[in-house]
């Protein structure tokens, strides 16, 4: 555990900027700032709170992140004994199986998702996953032969749910489930939940380019965040105060190949299989952060129109898309966003 007076984070996508005087304020009130990251999840986590009691933060924060390692267990893509790769072994196709009660929650809210963005974001792309995976490793791209082939051992048509007895059925031989775009937000809400009920309501949890907060800081009207430009370049592109919700941005900043010329994002268009072009960048706050996440990958897949179209449907979220072109320059659509409080 680390003690820490200034608080300054740099994340993938977007900074949180500590106050001058966040030290002196915290001591006033006899409240100390406690912060702890470990790696998890294929990116750091950082687990942070405010309290006056130590001992309740270390307890607190071994349970979290006790809690986030049998969830990564649950969910993971890698490892062959997870309760997803469990459900889609050769010998269970085509029957019922019950699920654990966190993977109903992840996949009631993937077949949400995908009906609502009429199939764009889509949790049975995992033999896409793999091929660009393996691709990206080998330094090529892959043939449109191929992405052709992954293609027809995806598709959440394949996959059917049976909410009385929260059982799944996968109807699909070789067809991989990848929740890659919505259980770290999961995740993330849960170790929140966890460090919320310990009596640490003042507490952030984040994950590489998703973040959960509760109260803000002591002397604070909120945690500050900033985003950073779609191409790295230049001043953030916003600076704003959040509290009580989440954050979730996903684009090509750091993840990205070039296709005929073209920069293409880690991102998935389950539809073509391949990346999402860009530079492209998406930023959802939302009141949680399995909302945000698996918002921000949707509408990275569907773009401005509909990305935008979509957003207005969730009252809930509030979105901002950046894009560049070179020819056209910087283009910027948003939902809601004017409503946070700016940060001059």
């Amino acid at each position: 555990m680390i003690h820490f007076g200034l608080l300054t984070i740099f994340s993938m996508l977007f900074v949180m900027i500590g106050s001058s005087n966040l030290y002196s304020q915290a001591k006033a009130e006899q409240v100390s700032g406690f912060e702890i990251t470990f790696p998890s999840m294929g990116t750091l986590v950082s687990l942070q709170s405010y309290s006056d009691d130590p001992k309740r933060v270390e307890g607190a924060f071994a349970k979290t992140r006790s809690e986030i390692d049998r969830l990564v267990k649950i969910f993971s893509d890698y490892d062959e004994e997870s309760e997803a790769r469990q459900l889609t072994t050769e010998e269970k196709i085509n029957t019922w199986q019950p699920v654990s009660s966190e993977m109903w929650e992840v996949l009631s809210a993937s077949d949400e998702w995908n009906r609502l963005s009429n199939g764009a974001f889509d949790a049975s792309v995992g033999q896409l996953s793999i091929l660009w995976r393996k691709a990206r490793k080998a330094n090529r791209i892959p043939s449109q032969a191929e992405i052709a082939s992954s293609l027809k051992r995806c598709g959440w048509q394949h996959v059917e749910l049976d909410s009385k007895s929260k059982s799944i059925r996968i109807t699909l031989k070789d067809l991989r489930l990848d929740f890659g775009a919505i259980a770290k937000g999961y995740i993330i809400e849960q170790a929140y939940r966890i460090l919320a009920s310990s009596g640490l309501p003042r507490s952030l949890v984040r994950a590489g380019g998703d973040l959960r907060c509760g109260d803000p800081p002591p002397g604070r009207d909120g945690w500050k965040i900033e985003i950073a430009n779609v191409d790295n370049s230049g001043d953030p592109t916003s600076r704003f105060l959040i509290s009580n919700a989440a954050i979730s941005s996903s684009g090509d900043l750091h993840q990205y190949i070039e296709i005929d010329g073209k920069r293409r994002s880690h991102v998935l268009d389950p539809k073509t299989g391949i990346g999402v072009e860009g530079p492209m960048m998406v930023t959802v706050v939302a009141l949680n952060s399995l909302e945000a996440d698996a918002a921000d990958t949707t509408i990275c897949v569907l773009g401005h129109e509909s990305g935008i179209a979509l957003a207005k449907k969730k009252p809930d979220l509030k979105v901002r898309i950046v894009s560049r072109d070179n020819a056209a320059g910087l283009r910027v659509s948003q939902s809601g966003f004017d409503t946070l409080v700016p940060i001059p």
